[in-house]
């Protein structure tokens, strides 16, 4: 009898003793977000080589061992879950900002501009029949300040949404650097356990969770080379982090050349490369970031994810042609519908609002018969790109109604209203827009945003059924049931338990050979 035996029971209880502890933890953190589930992989000990008393067809095995602390996690399904994770945190970005841009338009309602416009013609309706009251005229201008005003606002609206977007873009960038840094940090940590020979599963479960995170943000890959070192690349496999190391991103003003200088027509005269408002599109907002690295400042090339979605609604000038800011480049190339399309779109309008309404009112007669050539709005001074910033019914009529003209010949005051008529006309000039008049115009903007905005919708909702049951697929394999852990522990408990019986089998053999054997017929 030797001590073989005891060694063999020893080792079953150091092993179901250590199934036990991970059974313990992985119930635990069954609810800890990012949490892997792990599992002991056990070997057995093959017989000892030595030559003893025993030929080595007898020999057994020396029990068991622990060989790894395994994590249970399929890279192919983080893979899938991060692409399509990417993909909805873009399209809940355009989906809220789209739904947003139709709470400015605010169509069909009684105070949207299609409403105000409408209110804007019936006045000159009243006008029409009845040229010389002061009463109708007082009306005709309030419902033209009315209509200003409702483009002002929404011009306004859109205006600080982009300048929102602007700092969501900003704070993004902080984000993924500060992402970068804890994935580096933990790199470090993980590199140094693991070089010691421990393995470090739940510091990779915390850095998994910053890649998760991450991969919302924009578009992300992560892998670990044949030497351990892990490696994340963002923007179609630009590197961010590269084991220890950070390339870091950052934001700077716009260096995209606009044009400058303007001429009579309001047409551009020269190129500035130092403007200080720092435009990516001619109607854009002051200041605008670009996003780029900061070793090199190569302009990042996002594919997807919550900073694309912020850059598109931001930047995006739709089916714009080149030419259809006035002759004024359109150097990001963002063909999305975001803001600067709808910017666009109001000076489109505004311009024609302008143009129309005061080629007619300028060839009239003020009541009294001593003015002509009065602007019913007043176009923008210098920059007249930005017809519907500064849209604003003519000083000449808010100061004095009597200059709103109703006829071309003077010798008909103050009855005649033939200009009023033709001014009435133009509600339903088909020439006016490629729409058609100015209610087909705003009909056709606000349908295509609403498509726009269902359609972004659907894909987000659609994006988020797929995360969802991609991620419960990772759940499947990575997470912890109860249930089987529980099957653990009763397995690890009774193992734990034969194993202690075990030795005392052994103890009470040795104690008879020791203190027993031999003692008969003493």
């Amino acid at each position: 009898m030797s001590f073989y035996g005891l060694e063999i029971a020893r080792t079953g209880i150091f092993v179901n003793r250590k199934g036990l502890e991970v059974t313990s933890h992985n119930v635990a953190n069954a609810s800890t977000p990012g949490y892997t589930r792990q599992v002991l992989n056990v070997k057995s000990n093959p017989p000892s080589s030595k030559v003893g008393f025993y030929s080595p067809k007898f020999q057994v095995g020396m029990g068991a061992d622990v060989q790894s602390l395994q994590q249970i996690r399929d890279m192919f399904l983080d893979m899938q879950y991060r692409n399509e994770y990417s993909r909805q945190g873009e399209y809940e970005i355009k989906a809220d900002n789209l739904n947003f841009i139709e709470a400015i338009f605010n169509e069909p309602s009684d105070t949207g501009l299609s409403a105000v416009i409408d209110q804007f013609f019936s006045s000159l309706q009243e006008l029409s029949k009845n040229p010389e009251s002061l009463t109708v005229r007082a009306l005709v201008r309030q419902r033209a300040s009315a209509l200003t005003d409702a483009i002002h606002k929404m011009y306004k609206q859109l205006e600080d949404l982009q300048s929102e977007l602007n700092d969501q873009v900003y704070d993004k960038i902080l984000e993924i650097n500060s992402i970068a840094f804890q994935i580096a940090d933990l790199n470090q940590q993980i590199f140094i356990l693991e070089l010691r020979g421990e393995k470090a599963n739940d510091l990779r479960d915390q850095r998994n969770l910053l890649v998760d995170k991450l991969s919302k943000i924009v578009d992300t890959t992560a892998y670990e080379d044949k030497d351990g070192r892990f490696i994340v690349q963002i923007a179609g496999g630009e590197t961010l982090v590269n084991h220890f190391t950070v390339y870091e991103l950052e934001t700077d003003k716009s260096k995209i050349m606009r044009k400058s200088g303007f001429d009579s027509n309001g047409l551009p005269t020269q190129f500035d490369t130092d403007d200080p408002r720092s435009q990516q599109n001619l109607y854009d907002v002051p200041g605008l970031f670009v996003v780029m690295w900061k070793d090199t400042g190569q302009v990042l090339n996002i594919k997807s994810g919550e900073l694309k979605g912020l850059l598109d609604m931001r930047d995006g000038v739709g089916g714009l042609d080149e030419d259809s800011q006035a002759g004024v480049d359109v150097p990001n190339k963002n063909s999305f519908t975001g803001i600067p399309y709808y910017l666009n779109r109001l000076n489109e309008f505004a311009q024609k609002l302008i143009e129309k309404f005061n080629e007619l009112h300028t060839q009239g007669w003020s009541l009294n018969g001593q003015n002509r050539g009065i602007y019913f709005f007043e176009p923008p001074v210098g920059q007249t790109f930005f017809y519907a910033r500064y849209i604003k019914v003519s000083d000449a009529i808010m100061n004095d109604l009597n200059n709103i003209a109703t006829t071309y010949d003077v010798n008909n005051l103050p009855g005649g209203n033939d200009l009023v008529v033709d001014m009435l006309k133009l509600r339903n000039d088909t020439s006016i827009f490629k729409e058609g008049k100015f209610e087909d115009f705003l009909k056709s903007l606000i349908s295509n945003l609403g498509v726009d905005s269902q359609g972004a919708k659907n894909f987000a909702e659609n994006q988020k059924v797929m995360v969802t049951q991609l991620d419960n697929r990772r759940q499947a394999v990575s997470g912890v049931s109860i249930d089987e852990e529980m099957t653990n522990l009763i397995k690890y408990q009774h193992g734990f338990q034969a194993s202690a019986r075990m030795i005392n089998a052994f103890d009470e053999m040795l104690d008879v050979i020791v203190n027993r054997l031999g003692l008969v017929g003493r």
